[in-house]
Order: structure tokens, then sequence, then C-alpha cells
């Protein structure tokens, strides 16, 4: 889902929402900022759904170890090719086809992420050597951590690793040396807020519930690009082990990522995405995306964004219709169609369906009064709302459902076909 700020993002996907649970009832997950879908969440809950609340803040519970799989190398050891020449990227040379993680490579762009911040100019320091340590020595802690009786691999694990590479003396010393200061750049994530997340292991399993809303909270203000990022991975393992897990289920599951840009601007997140996209699919695991700035999304993310098979661009300005022409081939035809919308406030938005299956198809997004009062996120709107909790002495949810109301009643008297949100 692509387009501007107003332009109705979050009122649709709130209003998917409603619907996919309404009519296919999967195992929903949300990934967000800012406590977007708070009211949704209420609102299932209120309709009986079980709804769990992940936010990731100073002192909650939360531990995402991005290496609590790396114990699972072991088991397949005859095939964990430690050689980077022997090992394609993760976004290289995978079709659509393919029927196996490649976990290595998963794990690898993890080390990365901590160690470069996903910058550019510190990845561009990585040799081909360097990448082959990184590997060599998440391989190294998964032995010595099952060598210890331990269940999970944790970031110290892997910096204690490439330390002891960076002692072994039969290495060049170039080698050392930069084993030594990636294992130095590891351990910033063992303290702190970034320890607490990354280097516990994995708190239990989350329940089994209907929906689970997930949000980024502190990781997604600035100076948090990285922690983001492997936090992101975290998330994602989490839902496909789950996703894995019940497989042979015939409930399907969904994870829609809002705001995705601020997510996957990174641009070492894009391959881990491919491979994880693919895979979902053969668990039952659908992905959403929606985002307001195409211009965000590095020339990394080219693969995953082409994978994607329906695209819902809502009022695009000119400037992210050609940010979108970056990622996905645009005849004239369809650029005019993109050009054409309109946007009424508080009536409607226009936007064009792009996809592979079909010709592209001009449509007009009219969200009912419930999901665009549970979308209500700005400062007035939140005012306007606490104004009827006081007014009738009810909770958030009874003032949304109210304001709902207004809005319809609003509709009825006006026959405009649409109330002012």
């Amino acid at each position: 889902i692509v387009g501007p700020p107003g332009a109705g993002k979050s009122a649709l996907l709130n209003y998917l929402a409603m619907h996919w649970m309404a009519v296919h009832r999967p195992r929903l997950f949300i990934i967000e900022k800012g406590g977007s879908f708070s009211l949704l969440g209420q609102h299932f809950e209120a309709q009986g759904l079980k709804v769990v609340r992940i936010t990731i803040k100073p002192g909650a519970d939360v531990s995402l170890p991005p290496f609590a799989d790396a114990l699972k190398l072991l088991d397949q050891e005859d095939r964990t090719r430690l050689a980077i020449d022997q090992v394609p990227e993760l976004d290289a040379g995978q079709d659509d086809e393919a029927s196996e993680r490649d976990l290595m490579a998963e794990l690898e762009i993890a080390a990365r992420l901590m160690i470069t911040g996903g910058e550019e100019r510190e990845e561009a320091r990585l040799t081909r050597a360097d990448r082959q340590t990184i590997r060599e020595a998440i391989l190294l802690a998964a032995r010595c951590v099952r060598r210890l009786g331990g269940e999970q691999v944790l970031v110290e694990d892997v910096a204690n690793a490439l330390d002891a590479i960076g002692m072994d003396e039969s290495r060049p010393i170039d080698l050392r040396d930069n084993a030594r200061k990636n294992a130095a750049a590891m351990r910033l994530f063992t303290d702190g807020l970034a320890g607490r997340l990354f280097n516990r292991p994995g708190s239990a399993p989350w329940p089994d519930a209907d929906v689970t809303i997930l949000d980024v909270g502190v990781l997604a203000g600035e100076g948090y690009q990285a922690e983001l990022a492997v936090a992101y991975i975290g998330l994602m393992n989490r839902i496909c082990a789950m996703a894995e897990a019940r497989q042979y289920e015939q409930r399907m599951s969904i994870v829609a990522t809002d705001e995705s840009h601020v997510i996957t601007r990174n641009p070492l997140l894009a391959p881990y995405l491919v491979g994880v996209v693919k895979m979902a699919r053969k668990l039952g695991l659908w992905a959403w995306f929606a985002t307001q700035n195409m211009a965000d999304f590095p020339d990394a993310a080219a693969r995953i964004l082409n994978a994607l098979e329906w695209w819902l661009c809502l009022a695009m300005p000119p400037d992210e219709i050609e940010q979108l022409a970056r990622f996905r081939t645009l005849t004239d035809e369809q650029k005019g169609m993109l050009l054409s919308v309109q946007k009424r406030p508080g009536l409607y938005t226009e936007g064009v369906l792009l996809s592979k299956a079909m010709a592209p198809a001009l449509f007009r997004n009219v969200v009912p009064p419930l999901a665009l009062a549970f979308a209500q996120t700005e400062k007035e709107e939140k005012a306007a709302r606490r104004a009827v909790m006081l007014e009738l002495g009810c909770s958030e949810l009874e003032a949304a459902y109210e304001i709902a109301r207004r809005m319809q009643a609003q509709v009825s008297s006006s026959g405009t076909g649409r109330a002012s949100a």
C-alpha cells in the first residue's frame, strides 16, 4: 500500500485487517510504530478475539536474540558452507521455488548489521575474508554454546568467537585485527537497551493469539536504525517460526508492516526479506507493507519490491510515481492513470491497483466510519476522542464507536455518501 501522508493508508490497513478477520480469520501480525492500531486491537478483543500487544521500550520484557537459530547450523553442518565464494548473497541465485532457508546467510546479515550499522561506508570496509570470518565465528559460537549445554546463541557468544579468532596467531595479522574490531562493534549490542533486546535468551514463546500487534516503540527514533533492523529480523524470525510450526493447518497467517520505509531503508534488510518472503509463502504466511515514502527504499530493495504481487497506489504525487518507477516498470498509460487519481478529503481517495495478474485498475477507497475512527491518530483527532470520553464518561474504544456513529449519522443526514473525517 503506497500513498503520501493523509492518503488514508492507515485507515485502509485498519479496514483490510477488519475484513481479513471477518472473512478469513487468519493469525494476524501487525508491525507498527506509534500505536496506530491500538484501537483496532481493543475492538478485536471486544469481538472475542485473543489479542497480544508487544511494545519495545526501556524496561519491557522483550528479547529478540538474532542468533537464536544458530544451533540449527550444527544439525546441518555438512551443508553449512563457510567459504564466501561457495555461498551466494541471500538475494542472489534464489528462485521462487527455493525450498530451504539459507540460515547461515541470514545470521551473517544480522552480524553485519551490528558490526556496520548498515552504513555503506562501513559495509564497503568488509572484505570477503572478513565475511568468512564472521560466518566462522557464528559456527564456533554455536559449537561452544552446545558444548556448555546452552539453549541459544547470544550476541556475546559471537563476539567472543571473533575475539578468539583475533588471538589465533596462525591467521594473517590484518584478518586478526579486523576480527577484534568487529567483536568490539558487536559488543555495543550487549549492554543497555540493545543488550536487553538482543543479548538475552528469547523469552517464552508468544501466546497463540488471533492478533499480535508489535510496536517497535523507541527504536523508530533517530539513532536506532541498526537496532531497528536487527529487531525486525528478530520479529520476523519469530513470526516465521510460528508459521512453520503450524504450516499443516488450514488457517493462514498475515504479517502487515506499517510505515515500512522506516524499517526497510537499511540496505542489508532487503536480501534478508527476499529469502523470508519467498519461504513464508510456503508456510501460509502472507506479507503486506504500507509506506508513504518510496524514496527511503534503497536500490537493494528492488528484489523484494519486485516480488510483491499487488500494489495499491493511493493518490501518489508525481515525484513518488517516479520513485515507484525505480522498482516497477511503468508504461506511459500506467503513469497517466496514477496522475489522474483524485482525493476529496472526508469523502474518498482514489488509487490505482497494479498487478502482474491483471490490467491496471482505478479504484475509489471509501473506508467505513468505524475504520476511519480507529485510524484517527492526529493530535486534534485524539483531542476530539478525549472530549467524547469526558462527555459520555466512556472508554477510548467506546468513544471511537461513538465517533463512528456520528460519522454515519452525518452521512445519512447529508446524503453525500461520506462523513467528514
